[in-house]
């Protein structure tokens, strides 16, 4: 998906990774994530350019090893953006303070802070409890509105998946 000549600039949280690389489940839903992970990863994004911050890098390298430098190696297919923490800082803490996640999900906001400062247009994640969350985005949207930046799209590649199905009907 294009538009207007240019490739969408996505930012991949750290959880699209995760699901990326993931091994063989018994869990259903899990399944059905990483094969939608992977059918987005090999359909779409030849059509997008693919980032990542420090802080998705931080978290990746968390966990077992093993599973850790599979989403580090993934990873290096991603370009890794500069981020000032004097840039990012501030818009995180704005969303922290306006309660758009809870106290506790600094890096979270960080996610957020870094994608909306760097203008990416899609913020993609599977972390549907404090960052694709229909009850917190409006609070999301409003803070980085506020702040004078637009808030990237904020979707699990299933529903980035289902919006080009319907888009090209």
């Amino acid at each position: 998906m294009e538009t207007a000549g240019h490739k969408l600039k996505i930012y991949c949280e750290t959880s699209f990774w995760s699901y990326l690389v993931g091994g063989p489940t018994s869990d259903e839903k899990v399944a059905r994530w990483q094969a939608l992970t992977r059918k987005w990863w090999e359909c779409e994004r030849p059509y997008c350019d693919v980032f990542i911050s420090n802080y998705v890098e931080q978290e990746a390298r968390l966990g077992n090893a093993a599973f850790s430098e599979k989403r580090l190696e993934a990873m290096s297919a991603a370009v890794k953006l500069d981020v000032a923490p004097s840039s990012v800082v501030p818009i995180a803490a704005e969303l922290l303070a306006a309660h758009a996640l809870p106290p506790d999900e600094k890096t979270d906001a960080l996610h957020i802070a870094t994608a909306a400062y760097h203008g990416m247009d899609v913020l993609l994640t599977w972390n549907c409890r404090h960052l694709a969350n229909l009850f917190t985005l409006p609070k999301t949207i409003a803070a980085i509105t506020t702040l004078g930046f637009t808030c990237p799209l904020i979707i699990t590649p299933e529903r980035y998946l289902e919006d080009i199905r319907h888009g090209n009907d």
